[in-house]
């Protein structure tokens, strides 16, 4: 809510110093392009760690509620625990998670930092990439098609 009145605050400060409103337009059609961008290129990332990361067999532990992003699971492998990269789907956690199963996981492990894959961070970095692309591709398309009229 914040971020959309700070947004109509930007647009009429714009708009009370001349700027034409097609200016605008063309301004915020080009952020969204670029949030489009850095989306698909974030999961691009994910999935290059990903494909870099080592099959281990983690077993689940728990859910444990972070504040501000949502709900991860914890795994434990050899004897360390680890939370998982992505947010957990909380509304199937029951039909996803079992506790003290053992499950294919993957792990990247850095110097300082670690990520953890498994096999729900794969569905969401595929309809990540394909929603991501997709909408990207679109986008680009409509702009250079409709908006600047290269039809």
């Amino acid at each position: 809510m914040e971020f959309l009145i700070g947004a109509i605050v930007i647009i009429v400060l714009l708009l009370i110093l001349g700027v034409p409103w097609i200016t605008i337009v063309e301004g915020i059609i080009i952020l969204m392009l670029i949030l489009l961008f850095a989306m698909f290129v974030f999961f691009i990332v994910t999935l290059v760690l990903l494909l870099m990361s080592r099959p281990k067999r983690g077993i689940f532990k728990r859910i444990i509620k972070h504040e501000v992003v949502g709900t991860y699971a914890i795994y434990e492998i050899d004897g360390e625990e680890y939370k998982n990269t992505f947010p957990a789907e909380i509304m199937f956690v029951d039909k996803i998670y079992h506790e003290g199963r053992e499950y294919p996981v993957r792990l990247h492990k850095g110097k300082k930092h670690y990520m953890l894959y498994d096999w729900y961070s794969w569905i969401v970095i595929g309809l990540g990439l394909v929603f991501s692309g997709g909408s990207l591709a679109l986008a680009y398309w409509a702009i250079t098609h409709i908006f600047f009229g290269l039809l």
